[in-house]
């Protein structure tokens, strides 16, 4: 590389810095969308995502509103903020050389946002939960089959399986009367989730025999809040949800899927590749500060603080708006059930939390689904 070039380069630095300031008004917007819904204030969080959306963030903006929506209540656009989100992730499929080389001078936050596997997989599950939400039983089925592609060993690869997606399609595929494959995904979810005790002919959990029921109450219950990506060690909160209808208790919920772990297993899967791209990264920026250095010592300097000093900064993009325990009550219930209480435990059994829920609780002949989560607790918690 000649030093003209090298000057060229090591200004647009600079320039790239400018344009990261620029883009810390995306990053203010989630924040303060993430603040609201977390303190319950989900009109307040939508509003603050509805400008426009920055190209490299879409996919994390329309996450994060989705999510927002979907406990808003509003499943109509909750599902087209999730599904306008796949189909950005389809397009990215094509990679962008530009931006791919941009990295290798800027960082990796230039790049689009597309999650780990298991975040792309989740967009699935709660794409179908905005479909239960409207009783929309085949279009959430056909989010369990893209659920199922994205969990193809092809896909996946190394990345790990997740239990509460597998049993969320398995649900999907029982309400449109596709039995085997119901039964194929709840019996894979029991594999990865052995302690839940998921019977695979029926997808009760927790051993429940297989008698006959007047009707059942199936809730996906979720507490705590998304881990951070190196979320290892976390400690094991052992949470979980009490069903009552009136004052009878029907059942409890069983954890299928801890997200930090899912997070904490990318994360670190990924650490060698972050490591080498960082180390090549880093090296070209010194070779681009010492080529302009040679004319112009100052400036040389200035752009080495700016690309190895201010920018060279990792990528800690994530959905934070997930939950991190999803558990799965699925419990006998009255067959003219119009509503349920879920009350949240701590593991020493300890009411954390309760709420009445009639919305959304959508029946498909003698099974109810419904959704219901604890938004409280402190990040990862």
């Amino acid at each position: 590389m000649n030093r003209r070039a090298a000057v060229r380069i090591g200004i647009g630095g600079v320039a790239a810095a400018a344009l990261l300031a620029l883009a810390g008004c995306a990053t203010q917007a989630l924040n303060t969308a993430r603040r609201d819904f977390y303190q319950g204030r989900f009109d307040q969080a939508d509003r603050a995502l509805e400008r426009r959306i920055p190209s490299k963030d879409r996919v994390l903006f329309l996450m994060e509103r989705g999510m927002i929506r979907l406990f808003n209540g509003d499943y109509e656009r909750s599902a087209r903020d999730f599904i306008d989100a796949y189909d950005r992730l389809v397009e990215l499929e094509t990679y962008s050389l530009s931006r791919g080389g941009a990295s290798m001078v800027v960082n990796d936050t230039v790049q689009d946002f597309r999650g780990f596997p298991y975040e792309r997989t989740l967009l699935h599950a709660f794409t179908a939960k905005s479909h239960f939400g409207r009783g929309a039983w085949e279009n959430a089925a056909i989010e369990a089959r893209r659920l199922i592609q994205s969990l193809n060993p092809e896909v996946l690869g190394s990345y790990p399986d997740d239990a509460y997606s597998r049993y969320v399609a398995g649900a999907a595929l029982e309400l449109i009367g596709d039995t085997s494959n119901a039964r194929l995904q709840y019996q894979k979810a029991g594999e990865l989730a052995p302690d839940a005790g998921i019977d695979p002919d029926t997808g009760r959990l927790g051993g429940d025999p297989a008698t006959p029921r007047d009707a059942e109450l199936l809730v996906f219950a979720m507490m705590g809040r998304a881990p951070r990506l190196d979320s290892a060690n976390l400690p094991d909160l052992n949470v979980y949800a009490e069903i009552y209808a009136g004052e009878k208790r029907l059942g409890r919920s069983y954890l299928l899927t801890d997200t930090a772990d899912l997070a904490s297993t990318s994360y670190q899967k990924d650490a060698a590749r972050r490591a080498a791209k960082t180390i090549a990264r880093i090296a070209a920026k010194e070779t681009l500060a010492h080529q302009i250095e040679k004319d112009n010592a100052l400036l040389g300097e200035l752009t080495r603080l700016i690309l190895i000093g201010i920018l060279e900064q990792p990528d800690t993009r994530r959905w934070e708006t997930l939950p991190r325990y999803l558990h799965v009550a699925r419990v006998p219930c009255p067959p003219d059930l119009r509503e349920y209480t879920i009350v949240f435990m701590s593991g020493s059994g300890v009411p954390i939390a309760r709420r009445t829920v009639t919305n959304p609780l959508q029946r498909n002949g003698a099974l109810f689904v419904s959704f219901a989560r604890d938004i409280g607790g402190p990040p990862g918690g």
